[in-house]
C-alpha cells in the first residue's frame, strides 16, 4: 500500500498572514500546497496557530519543524513526544520578544510501519474520514463551546458571547495547562475500500464548508488536489475570514491508480467546481434570513439535495472538457 498527499494552505481573503501551517511526510509548508508519494510510516497534519494570542504563525510552525524529523513507528509515544514539543514552545515563547504562551492547534494522521492508523489531535482542527461517499468526523474538538453542550449548560453555541464562541480549552504551546493529546486509531483498516480517503482542515475551512458540502465536492469526478482546492475556495466564497488548510491522504495500489488519482480533469475549467457547488446559494441565502428557523432547516435540507442532484451533472459536464 501506498499513499497520495495534497495539501494547501493559504492566508485567505482577509488576514495579514498565514497562522496555519501543514506537514506532508517530512515537509512543513507554510504557503501555497504541496504533493507527495509515501509509503508508511508517515506523518500528514494541520497546524492553526491559536488566535488572539501572540505569534501563533511561529507557534504552528515550530510544532510540525518538530514532527518533520520525528521518525515515527509504533513504538513512538506520540502523547509524551508531543508533550515534549509543547514544552519546547513554552520555553520558546518564554524566551523570545512578542511571543509569551504562544499556541498552536494539531491534527494529523499517524500511519505505522504496519498501515495501521491513528488520529492525533489538540483543539479544534479536524480530521474527516470520507468512505463510499459518506463522510464522518474523526476528531473530536476540543473546544469551549462543545464543553458547554456536552455538560448541558448551552443548546447552542449562539448562547455563548461571540468572544467565546470558537475559543479551545486545548493546545500546544499554552502557559496554563498542558495539552490534552487525543489519540483515536481508525476502526477499519485505512484503505481497505477503493474510495478511502482522510481529509483534514483548519477551521478556517470546517467553520464554513459543511459535511454536505464536502461530499459534493469529494464526489466529483476531478483529480485529488482539483477536490481539495475546489474545498478551500468555497470556504472563501462562503464569506471565511480565516486562514485555510486542507490535508487529503489517499491510499492507493499502483501506478495506474496514481494515475487516476492525481490527472487533471477539469484543465482551465476547475473554477467552475464552486459554481456547481454554490449554483443558487446567494439567493437561497437572501431567502433565509426571512425564514423561521423550522423554515431555514427545510431550506437548507433542500438546497443540499440540490447540490447534490447536481452532482452527477457536473461530472457529464466536466468530462466533455
Amino acid at each position: 500500500m501506498y499513499y497520495y498527499i495534497f495539501g494547501i494552505t493559504d492566508k485567505g481573503n482577509y488576514r495579514e498572514q498565514n497562522e496555519d501551517c501543514i506537514l506532508i511526510d517530512h515537509e512543513v509548508i507554510n504557503s501555497g500546497s504541496y504533493e507527495s508519494t509515501v509509503a508508511a510510516p508517515f506523518i500528514a497534519a494541520v497546524c492553526d496557530g491559536v488566535g488572539g494570542e501572540n505569534a501563533g504563525e511561529v507557534a504552528s510552525e515550530l510544532c510540525l519543524r518538530h514532527l518533520s524529523i520525528l521518525e515515527y513507528n509504533s513504538g513512538v509515544d506520540m502523547k509524551r513526544t508531543l508533550i515534549d514539543v509543547h514544552n519546547k514552545i513554552k520555553k520558546q515563547g518564554v524566551r523570545a520578544e512578542n511571543a509569551a504562551n504562544m499556541q498552536t492547534t494539531l491534527c494529523c494522521l499517524a500511519v505505522d510501519e504496519e498501515s495501521r492508523a491513528m488520529c492525533i489531535n489538540v483543539g479544534d482542527s479536524r480530521m474527516y474520514r470520507y468512505v463510499n461517499g459518506t463522510i464522518r468526523q474523526i476528531s473530536v474538538d476540543q473546544s469551549y463551546a462543545r464543553y458547554m453542550y456536552e455538560h448541558g449548560r448551552i443548546e447552542d453555541v449562539s448562547e455563548l458571547e461571540p468572544q467565546y464562541q470558537n475559543a479551545i480549552i486545548s493546545s500546544i504551546g499554552s502557559t496554563l495547562n498542558e495539552p490534552d493529546v487525543a489519540q483515536t486509531p481508525l476502526v477499519a483498516d485505512f484503505g481497505k475500500e477503493p474510495d478511502d480517503m482522510i481529509i483534514i482542515v483548519s477551521d478556517g475551512v470546517s467553520d464554513y464548508v459543511s459535511e454536505e458540502e464536502m461530499v459534493v465536492g469529494l464526489g466529483l469526478d476531478l483529480s485529488v488536489s482539483e477536490k481539495l482546492g475546489a474545498i478551500m475556495e468555497l470556504a472563501l466564497t462562503n464569506g471565511g475570514t480565516d486562514n485555510v488548510s486542507v490535508v487529503g491522504i489517499k491510499p492507493y495500489l499502483d501506478d495506474h491508480e496514481l494515475k487516476t488519482l492525481t490527472a487533471k480533469k477539469a484543465v482551465e475549467k476547475t473554477v467552475s467546481v464552486q459554481d456547481m457547488l454554490e449554483s443558487k446559494k446567494p439567493e437561497k441565502a437572501e431567502a433565509v434570513e426571512e425564514k423561521k428557523p423550522d423554515e431555514q432547516a427545510k431550506l437548507f435540507s433542500d438546497t443540499v439535495e440540490e447540490l447534490m442532484s447536481q452532482m452527477n451533472e457536473s461530472i457529464d459536464f466536466l468530462k466533455q472538457i
